[in-house]
């Protein structure tokens, strides 16, 4: 292609190059909870240029600020046809979490980067936020705690592989009962388990996912 025929291309129209305008549908507004301002800013954008009609109202906020900069959890959609409790929805780790163990959320999520059985700081706060879940109940529940891994392992023999994945499991469910147990939790109130790589909350194409599938999930039952 010669600069000329390249230059009168860049000046064209869409209609000049044969595109027809977007039929893309109007947006449902409670669309808003799920996607990011940008992204529907831009859609409409777009659509509105096209002439589709209804598509050009400006964005709102995916999730309503509240005071101190932090996001609200309860929010009802636009529409006001659904209310959405974002911690229990099906996309978020929370919901998927709870998605396997009968609908019922984590009282805490502890994190094990870079591949490790031994607890943060981090991990131990949200120990504490455990331990007072259970001391909400007047010490009278029980705590589950379960332990997970990435699928992630060296090479090795695949009967291998799958008892590493279980010990790391194990070993991080155990880690966390420990700490239970020193915070003052009665030790036959704990219940433990290990699921190796069996639910996992993210895909695992990069190590971001892998670290996010190693963790223990504790929950308060009453």
């Amino acid at each position: 292609m010669t600069a000329g025929a390249r230059r009168a291309m860049m000046a064209s129209s869409d209609a000049d190059l044969g595109f027809k305008p977007s039929s893309a549908p109007p947006l449902n507004a409670g669309i808003a909870q799920w996607v990011a301002p940008p992204i529907l800013a831009h859609y409409r954008q777009t659509a509105s240029m096209a002439g589709v009609p209804g598509t050009s109202t400006p964005a709102v906020a995916a999730v309503p600020a509240v005071a101190g900069g932090r996001e609200a959890r309860n929010v009802t959609m636009a529409s006001g046809d659904v209310v959405a409790n974002l911690d229990a929805v099906a996309g978020s780790v929370v919901g998927r979490a709870a998605a396997m163990n009968g609908g019922v959320p984590p009282t805490a999520i502890i994190y094990f980067p870079r591949d490790t059985t031994s607890l943060s700081v981090a991990a131990r706060a949200q120990v504490h936020q455990a331990v007072t879940a259970f001391q909400a109940t007047g010490g009278t529940g029980t705590i589950k705690v379960v332990g997970h891994a990435s699928s992630r392992t060296a090479d090795m023999p695949v009967e291998r592989h799958l008892e590493v994945i279980f010990q790391k499991s194990q070993a991080r469910a155990d880690a966390v009962a420990q700490a239970l147990i020193k915070a003052g939790i009665p030790a036959d109130r704990i219940q433990i388990e290990a699921v190796g790589d069996s639910q996992p909350v993210y895909y695992e194409s990069m190590p971001k996912g892998e670290d996010g599938n190693r963790r223990a999930e504790v929950f308060v039952q009453g």
